[in-house]
């Protein structure tokens, strides 16, 4: 390592690999690859970085983490394995992943982003020792959590690990067997930041389902109007994607806070009902169960409701807490929870914030619900809604045979529905991306199209938020900056909350040199939705990178690349922003393994959409410092 900056530090290193993974690619190399990589990117990024970890590498169907707290380290390790068993709940047994995981805790060498030394070796000898979906720690863990976590820890003895000279003690924590781990007090990660002001992003799985029939369908019945048109625009109504906002609990002792208990569950479902797919209740029908205990399952029978949302407000002082949860009213099962502090220095600011984190989170969160429940259902039984669910789930794989793939199911969505503007919106982003990726010989073509479909998506239907993004988007490739800038305000008007709406705002910023305005969209985007697009993440690396936030970008586009091994732009500001840390060999790595990818890519042509030709050029002497001609 010489040459090398080299430093030794105290730390909880984690070591996490698939049983049987041999087996599994045996079976089926490309299936297997595909769910590792979704393991990855869906469960154990965002809880490595909710509980302050680093993931320092991959190596095969290995993970290596590093954890400055051994208790944060166990926590983390403990949700990653009942996390498994969650995702492997709805999979056939033949595609099971399971984690074994290893946790030690000692000195380590770091050299750059890499760590080394004999702590890391025992953590992965500790892995080897464990059964599927448990975990096994060394006793230097074991003595800084054992009385701070209450879980059911079994003492293995004393046992001799290869390459080892002396034996380990360990102990052994079957996740199944363990209650949930306390929530960590302070939240952050790439997602950092963690104050009520801004949502924190601990979704495990995101899922957006969001409200359309509370306009078309007011009364449970057909839509308001005749029009056949106008219910053509929107997904059939299904009950098993509605949600509930029970009335907020207040814990505060003081029946005074009431009315910001009540204020806050209105807030919340009025800002739920921004999404069009998502049928919620409104909020009198809920009142009836208002200081009621009543099981989830009866709950939904009376309000035919398949998610409930709840919660709790406790005044503290000058501050303020809110508990909220996600439920799933048949089974009674806890999807996803959170918890917001915030200042009460001005109230109604703090109700706002808070609700619209909590819907723009929710509605994240049961986009991936329904998307699960669309890949359950036969190819030949698909309608629109189900199509374009796929078609963006396509999308987002950011291959050139998935854009293909999805804009041929996007193309049956809309011959299917020809009024259902959001099939149009997702088609246009699919013809978007294909043109900025490098994957179409017409691109100026291709970005017309996309125009003209975001446009018909709007027509359809004046308030799709995902019409208005795409041609916000759409517009500023072809230097329209001020058609950006407006289509980009009247989705923020419509939904305030939407990731998507944000990220097309933080484009349109990072295209127009607001730099830092842009940034502070994209982040907020982030702690709504965790597993930013990757057109997306490419933006923010860009801007961190012309922010001189190199570390950032470096951090961001690891990650992104992590979850979009085959996106053919990630590489490039990787490079450069490795290139400006000095990390030359790793610049050079990531400039061939991005020239792997896309072979056509042009300097001159990068960052073209740039309207200050100063930022352009910024960011291509940065490429050249990389090494890029």
């Amino acid at each position: 390592m010489s040459g090398q900056d080299t430093s030794r530090r105290l730390a909880t290193i984690m070591f996490a690999d698939i049983d049987g993974y041999s087996r599994l690619m045996r079976a089926d190399e490309e299936r297997t690859l595909v769910d590792l990589r979704a393991h990855l990117a869906e469960l154990v990024a965002p809880v490595v970085g909710r509980f302050h970890g680093r993931i320092v590498k991959t190596i095969g169907d290995g993970v290596l983490v590093e954890f400055g707290s051994a208790v944060e380290a166990v926590r983390s390790a403990v949700e990653l394995q009942r996390g498994m068993v969650e995702r492997n709940a709805d999979m056939p047994t033949d595609r099971r992943q399971a984690f074994r995981i290893g946790l030690h805790l000692g000195d380590i060498i770091a050299s750059d982003d890499d760590v080394f030394g004999d702590t890391v070796n025992v953590a992965a000898r500790l892995q080897a020792e464990a059964e599927p979906g448990s975990i096994v720690l060394s006793g230097s863990v074991y003595e800084q959590v054992r009385d701070k976590l209450t879980l059911p820890f079994r003492a293995l003895g004393r046992r001799p690990v290869k390459n080892i000279d002396r034996p380990i003690r360990m102990y052994a924590l079957d996740a199944s067997a363990a209650p949930t781990p306390d929530p960590p007090r302070g939240l952050a990660a790439r997602l950092l930041a963690r104050k009520l002001d801004l949502i924190a992003a601990a979704c495990v799985a995101a899922v957006a389902i969001v409200l359309g029939l509370a306009v078309a369908y007011r009364s449970g019945g057909g839509p308001e109007s005749g029009d056949p048109a106008s219910a053509a625009m929107r997904p059939p109504a299904d009950n098993s994607l509605s949600v509930a906002v029970l009335v907020f609990t207040n814990q505060s002792g003081d029946a005074a806070q009431d009315y910001f208990a009540d204020g806050l569950t209105e807030d919340i479902t009025r800002a739920l009902g921004r999404f069009k797919q998502l049928t919620v209740l409104a909020y009198g029908a809920v009142l009836p169960f208002r200081g009621k205990e009543v099981p989830p399952a009866e709950v939904g029978r009376v309000l035919k409701a398949r998610y409930l949302v709840g919660g709790s407000v406790r005044r503290m002082g000058e501050r303020v807490r809110v508990t909220v949860q996600l439920t799933d009213a048949a089974s009674g099962t806890q999807l996803w929870a959170d918890q917001y502090d915030d200042d009460m220095k001005d109230i109604f600011a703090v109700q706002e914030r808070i609700a619209r984190r909590v819907a723009g989170t929710l509605a994240s969160s049961l986009q991936q619900v329904a998307l699960q429940q669309s890949l359950r259902k036969p190819p030949d039984n698909l309608d629109a809604y189900d199509l374009v669910l796929r078609g963006r789930a396509l999308a987002e794989e950011s291959t050139r045979a998935s854009n293909r793939a999805a804009r041929e199911v996007l193309e049956r969505a809309v011959e299917l529905a020809p009024g259902y503007a959001d099939a149009y919106a997702e088609l246009a982003d699919a013809y978007f991306r294909r043109a900025t990726f490098g994957w179409s010989e017409f691109a100026q073509e291709d970005i017309e199209t996309a125009i003209r479909l975001g446009q018909r998506a709007v027509e359809l239907d004046r308030e799709c938020v995902a019409g208005l993004s795409v041609l916000a988007r759409a517009y500023v490739a072809v230097q329209k900056y001020e058609l950006a800038m407006a289509e980009s305000d009247r989705a923020l008007r419509l939904n305030p909350s939407d990731a998507e709406a944000l990220l097309a705002r933080a484009a349109v910023l990072l295209w127009t040199g607001r730099i830092e305005e842009s940034i502070a969209e994209a982040e907020l985007a982030a702690r709504i939705d965790v597993n930013l697009p990757s057109d997306a993440a490419l933006n923010l690396g860009i801007a961190y990178l012309l922010a001189h936030r190199y570390a950032a970008a470096v951090q961001l586009l690891e990650a992104a690349r992590l979850r979009n091994p085959a996106q053919p732009l990630l590489d490039f500001p990787l490079a450069a922003a490795y290139a400006e840390l000095g990390r030359t060999a790793e610049a050079v790595d990531a400039l061939e393994a991005g020239k792997r990818k896309n072979p056509h890519f042009e300097l001159a042509s990068f960052g073209s959409r740039f309207k200050d030709r100063a930022l352009q050029y910024r960011l291509a002497a940065s490429l050249r410092k990389a090494g890029l001609n």
